[in-house]
């Protein structure tokens, strides 16, 4: 394809003459310096600024994937707010833990670096990763396309999220359809899929959005008609406030988590998405889920959906 291009270009100069091709290889050659000197200035070794992998990694070749495997170092943007997902173990001096702590710990690990982790709060994590204050996600989120706007999510899930509902206390509903009414207030978490998406199944209901815990609170108080909550915080949500009900139906939706990273970094992304394909297909992710989410959610009777291979 080249070659024939290149060959009708040489004939069409030789027919205007030897000038015309002098002017048309020095356009070229100058173009082709200016693109190079733009993914030279593009390009940064701070492991901690990833603007360059957010002005376009896989052009420039200034991947996350190479500035990690260089500098032995990676930081995790994180909220720990969210047991037994990612929360402060008490029991061990406050540090990261649950489940997809577990994994991006592996993760660092399979790159040969330490990992650092930078809390961030859930709703301003995007903008946080869009602006280079840390090299990639230490935990998942909803592929929302609102959000992929700013970052590159990988492809490969790290959890699958069934969303149920709770109801405040005294509270009972055959239908689900009867939250979708004006005199219905739903909490929400900010910034959540559960925000985006309440507005479209429950149109005419209020909607109410606060952080995780203060939605749960506001549903205890009866502040709130009901909140849309994912599984893993449903059986904490019970204990803590055993008033509130679960509505007995299947799940509203269900959300895919997972991993971001610098916006254009698809080499980073290639091998997360490698790395969970194949932590997947030897039951890691199963097993961590399990351990920390599924088998307290199937026991209460709940929803809950670990990420496995389609061929084992």
């Amino acid at each position: 394809m080249d070659t024939s291009v290149n060959e009708v270009d040489l004939n069409n100069v030789e027919e205007q003459g030897l000038s015309t091709r002098r002017k048309f290889l020095k356009s070229a050659f100058v173009v082709g310096a200016g693109a190079v000197a733009v993914g030279v200035a593009g390009c940064s070794t701070n492991s901690t600024s990833s603007a360059a992998a957010t002005s376009g990694a896989a052009v420039t070749g200034g991947s996350l994937l190479d500035r990690v495997t260089s500098s032995k170092t990676i930081s995790f943007g994180v909220d720990l707010t969210f047991p037994p997902l990612q929360f402060k173990d008490p029991k061990n001096n406050n540090l990261p833990s649950g489940y997809i702590i577990d994994l991006a710990n592996l993760m660092a690990k399979d790159l040969g670096a330490t990992p650092t982790f930078v809390e961030v709060p859930f709703a301003q994590l995007f903008a946080a990763q869009a602006a280079g204050k840390f090299d990639m996600s230490g935990i998942a989120a909803t592929i929302l396309p609102s959000r992929a706007e700013k970052v590159l999510f990988a492809n490969q899930p790290a959890f699958i999220e069934s969303e149920v509902i709770l109801l405040k206390p005294g509270l009972k509903i055959s239908d689900v359809n009867q939250l979708n009414a004006s005199n219905v207030t739903l909490a929400v978490l900010v910034g959540s899929s559960q925000e985006a998406t309440a507005p479209l199944l429950f149109p005419k209901a209020k909607i109410k959005s606060l952080d995780n815990q203060s939605a749960i609170q506001d549903v205890a108080s009866g502040r709130s008609t009901a909140t849309l909550l994912s599984e893993f915080n449903v059986v904490q949500a019970l204990a803590q406030h055993p008033g509130i009900t679960v509505f007995n139906g299947p799940s509203v939706f269900v959300d895919i988590n997972s991993f971001f990273m610098p916006a254009g970094d698809f080499a980073m992304q290639a091998w997360v998405d490698n790395w969970l394909m194949y932590q997947t297909s030897h039951g890691m992710l199963a097993g961590l889920w399990n351990k920390y989410i599924g088998d307290n959610a199937r026991a209460a009777g709940l929803p809950t959906v670990p990420v496995k291979s389609p061929y084992a």
